[in-house]
Order: structure tokens, then sequence, then C-alpha cells
């Protein structure tokens, strides 16, 4: 395989940026048409199935993606890493599909369901492309893929909702806009990276497939041993899913979808500044790596200082927006009834600080390889989150919600920021 030339780190970072930007945009902009064009209740089952279909798909995915780019040694082939992504997303449809039948009886909230899972299972499936594509350096690729995703999913469900307004057709709609992305842009730009014909990584897919049937049992083992190194990381990003979206379950279960249409759209506000923090973490997360590797104690202090200081500012710029502006934002965003909610606007952007601090603690520690505490401080957080959802959403409503989703947030900036401390002492240690 030819290599190219390697691009400028600064032009990587800057398309990663530009990409994860517009297509966290498009991703809340799909419930702002929803919104504004459907009927609330529509916004609340679409929500509800995303919260049911998002942490089985984040499980599923195993994390394979970094795992491929730091696999330098090529421990694992790249289609042992495609088939198990795969066989794990046919899982997830069929696991997803199952929880919507047990929540509910509505054909048509179970076949939106099984098909959003799809359409996602289709995004990672791209995802694993992104990941040979990132090993090659080729950031801008990804980067389209993303915005060609985003703007056509967006498209795509604006043309459903007003053509039909149906569940059903939104599910299809996406489903068509992933699967269109993948194939005819993921793949195509994959094989032309590595100077390979259509037909000849067919053939050559082909001849790997008759190889891993000949040999099931060797194909079988290794799959497995893959699975099991991909398994903590999945854990620990269907924890972070689950944390915000276990309110969502408690809301649905207590006052039903059209309440919890209107507490997840004012969740998804929090996205915007969560966009944000995770650009600047994959940013930032090489350099703090190489601070911590060659135990420059003092440079990887002065950066998780200044990522604190970033991550506390939007927090609490998002916060004064939403106490001196909330109603104006929620009426132009949603709809007038929105605003009444003011008040659970306001719990969520406190609740936002403390994430997004607890986010850029959770870079640098994961930066500084720190990654085995990080599951029983997600779980802990995940705990956290049922209990006082438990407690506070029956008495509360929404502001209950809003509330459990802070004071897990607090449990997670403040794990983070002793997880922190150790592994401070560890580059310390490193430098000694």
């Amino acid at each position: 395989m030819i290599r190219p030339a390697y691009r400028s780190l600064r032009v990587n970072l800057a398309w990663m940026m530009v990409g994860t930007v517009w297509n966290g945009f498009c991703q809340w902009a799909m419930l702002v048409v929803l919104a504004k064009l459907g009927a609330i209740e529509t916004v609340g089952a679409y929500t509800l199935g995303l919260a049911i279909a998002t942490p089985i798909l984040m499980f599923s995915c195993l994390n394979l993606r970094p795992i491929f780019v730091t696999d330098q040694q090529e421990v694992f082939r790249f289609h042992e890493y495609f088939a198990l992504r795969l066989g794990m997303m046919v899982v997830s449809v069929v696991a997803a599909t199952a929880a919507g039948i047990l929540e509910r009886d509505r054909p048509e909230l179970v076949f939106f369901i099984a098909a959003i899972t799809v359409a996602k299972a289709l995004d990672y499936l791209s995802d694993m492309f992104y990941a040979l594509l990132q090993r090659e350096e080729s950031m801008r690729a990804i980067a389209l893929s993303m915005i060609l995703k985003g703007t056509l999913g967006l498209g795509a469900m604006a043309v459903a909702v007003v053509a039909r307004g149906s569940l059903s057709s939104i599910g299809v709609a996406l489903v068509i806009a992933s699967g269109l992305v993948l194939v005819f842009f993921d793949v195509p730009v994959s094989l032309n990276l590595l100077q390979l014909k259509f037909v000849s990584a067919l053939r050559e897919c082909a001849r790997q497939t008759k190889a891993m049937l000949r040999n099931r049992r060797r194909a079988t083992r290794r799959l497995w041993e893959l699975a099991w190194s991909g398994a903590p990381l999945g854990l620990v990003v269907m924890l972070v899913s689950l944390n915000l979206n276990i309110p969502r379950y408690f809301m649905e279960r207590s006052f039903g979808m059209r309440e919890q249409g209107i507490f997840s759209s004012i969740l998804n506000l929090m996205a915007a500044g969560s966009v944000a923090v995770g650009a600047l973490g994959q940013s930032v997360t090489p350099r703090l790596a190489k601070y911590f590797a060659s135990g420059d104690s003092a440079a990887f202090r002065r950066l998780v200082w200044l990522l604190t200081g970033i991550s506390v500012s939007l927090g609490v710029g998002g916060f004064l927006a939403a106490a001196l502006f909330g109603r104006q934002i929620l009426t132009l965003a949603y709809r007038p009834e929105f605003a009444t909610h003011q008040d659970v606007f306001i719990w969520l952007m406190a609740a936002s600080g403390a994430l997004y601090l607890g986010s850029m603690m959770g870079v640098a520690v994961t930066a500084a390889r720190c990654f085995a505490p990080q599951l029983p401080l997600f779980a802990l957080s995940a705990v956290t989150t049922t209990v006082a959802c438990f407690l506070l959403i029956p008495s509360m409503g929404m502001r209950g919600a809003a509330a459990a989703i802070f004071i897990s947030s607090v449990v997670q900036s403040v794990g983070g920021a002793l997880l922190l401390r150790y592994a401070c002492r560890r580059i310390a240690a490193v430098a000694a």
C-alpha cells in the first residue's frame, strides 16, 4: 500500500473541526425541523427511538475505530475489524427492535426503532472506513463524508416530514441517506486512497471471506479476541450514552411522549457545546499524550488548565444565555410552548458546565493512558442518574430530570478531577 504524503496537522484538525461541527449542527437541525413542522408527540417518539437505539449501538461498535488506528503492528487485519463490526451491527438491529417491542406495542414506533438503528448501523460501517482513512491521515475525506452525511440526512428528514410526517417515512429516509453516502462516497474514496479498483477489492473481499470460512475455528477465535479487546471501551461509550438517555426513559414512562419530546428537545441544546468540546478534545489529545510520554508535567498542566478554562467559559456562557434569553431561544429554535420551560433550560445549561469540564478532564486522563479507572466512574455516574431520576422525576417532572443530569454531571466532573490528579502523579513518576 502506497501511503500519501503526510498532511499538515493543522489542516487535518481544521477539517475535522469543520466536519464534526457541521454534522453535529445537522443532527440538531433535524430535531428542529421535526419540532417546527411535526407534532410534539412525533418529536417524543423520534427522540425515544434514538434513546433506545443509541446505547445499544454504542456498545456494539466496541470502539473499534481507535483500536484499528492504533494497531500499527497490524495484529488484526482490516477485514477482521470490518467483519466484527458488520456482525455486531446485525446484532444491534435485532436487540434494538426487541427493546422497542418490549417498550411499546405501537407497530410504527417499533418499525422506526428498527429503521433508525439500521441507519445508525450504516453510519458505523462508514466509521470503519473512517478508521482506514484516519490511519492514512486523510482527514479531509472523513470531514467531507460527515458534511455530506449530515446535509443529506437533514434534507431527507425535511422531505419526509413535509411529504408524510410519519415516523416510518422518517426512518426510511434516514436509512436511504446513510446508505447513499456509504456506497457512493465512503467505499469509493477509501478504495481510491488504497489505489484499489472496485472489482479487485470485491475479489479480495471474496478471497478473505473464503479463507475465513475454510478455517472457521481460527477466524472465530480471532474475532472473539478482537471483540474482547474492544469490550471495555464499548462499555464506556455505552455508559456515556446511557447517562443522557436514562432521564428520557423516565420522562416517557411518567409523563408520556409529549413531555418527553419537549424535554429531549431542550436537552439537545446542550449538544452545541458538546460538539465544540469534542472537536477540541480530539485536537489536543495527541499533544497531551506527547507531553505525558515525555514527562513534561509543566506543559501538560498548562494545557489542561487552558482546556479547563475553555470548558468553564462555555458552561458559564450557556447558563447566562439560558437565564437571560431562554424564552427567546426556545421559541426561536422550537415553538412558543417550549418557552414555558425556561427553568428546565437553565438547569440543563448549569449541568452542561459540569459536563464539559468532566469531558475535558476525561480527555486529559485518556491522553495519560489511564483507561481502566474510567469505567467505574461512568458506571457510578449512570447509577447516580438512575437513582436521581427515580426520586425526582415523579414529583418534579422535567425539572427533576434536569436536576438528575446536573447531579450526575457534578459526579462525573469530581471523579474526572480525581482521575486527573492520579494521572498527574503518573506523569511526575515518568519525569522522575
